[in-house]
């Protein structure tokens, strides 16, 4: 499945957690295959680091960079809430709770074919993938100036079977939300805007990102999917659009959801208790 994990950096996010779909639940070993298999479980790995990067590119964007001492502390922070075993705690128990086990024999079929296995190592390269956002941001742009227009179109299915831009859009706002929530948690009451508050407010900028959104996932995907052949995305599109690959994928995107909230307010808690973010 096509997982924004990517040059997200603080943009990351995560809605709140869903009640749990009706279904049989999975065991923990089944919970954890699925994980490894799927390649969610390596690109946790790269989430604190984006989460470090997208601080300090912000800092330097708003014009007001940090002391050395203050970016230390900031990263320490987000190191520490994003920890990879803390996010896989998170996705552990969710897949755990979530997902249906009437869909194990399908999504392992899946994950053990070659192009299954496939796509889970591209994924997991492009979270790896250690280039400056700009460098990474530039080969895609080149590679779709030269993609053909039916390559294109399957990126284009890919993006829409997955859902990726309106993940990457509730992502955004809920790790804003998220962080803003930890900071109220240790603040003195009517101090803060609640968490209603700033994702209604941020709810009515997000629209307005779309277009944005959609290049980015656009230019990422001509990059992490060039060792695929056309027919291996229209077959990944066919799995995506299957039933079992619809209720992965929204399994993930709460996985997802409930891991980076509690990240992102776990981070917010730190910046309060040690003084807040650097103004």
């Amino acid at each position: 499945m096509l997982l924004t994990l990517k040059r997200w950096g603080a943009l990351l996010a995560l809605g709140l957690m869903l009640p749990a779909l009706a279904g049989a639940q999975v065991d923990a070993g089944s919970a954890e295959r699925l994980l490894r298999k799927s390649g969610l479980w390596v690109q946790l790995e790269s989430v604190a680091a984006q989460v470090r990067e997208g601080i300090v590119e912000g800092a330097a964007q708003s014009g007001r960079a940090p002391e050395p001492a203050e970016a230390e502390r900031l990263q320490a922070a987000a190191t520490a809430a994003f920890a990879v075993d803390r996010l896989r705690g998170v996705a552990m128990r969710l897949v755990s709770q979530e997902l249906d086990s009437a869909h194990l024999k399908t999504l392992f079929a899946w994950y053990d074919a070659p192009t299954g296995v496939l796509m889970t190592r591209l994924e997991e390269q492009s979270a790896a993938d250690k280039r400056d956002t700009e460098i990474v941001m530039a080969d895609g742009a080149a590679r779709l100036q030269a993609m053909s227009a039916e390559r294109r179109g399957h990126i284009e299915a890919l993006m829409a079977a997955s859902g990726s831009v309106d993940s990457a859009l509730s992502m955004t706002l809920n790790t804003v939300a998220g962080v803003r929530q930890g900071l109220a948690s240790v603040m003195p009451p009517g101090q803060a805007p609640s968490p209603e508050a700033t994702r209604a407010l941020l709810a009515e900028q997000l629209p307005r990102l779309r277009p944005a959104y959609e290049q980015m996932l656009r230019t990422i995907s001509a990059v992490a999917y060039a060792g695929a052949s056309d027919a291996q995305l229209v077959e990944y599109v066919a799995f995506l659009r299957t039933p079992a690959g619809q209720h992965l994928n929204d399994v993930m995107q709460r996985v997802l959801d409930a891991a980076f909230l509690d990240g992102a307010t776990e981070l917010g808690r730190r910046l309060a208790a040690a003084g807040g973010p650097s103004a």
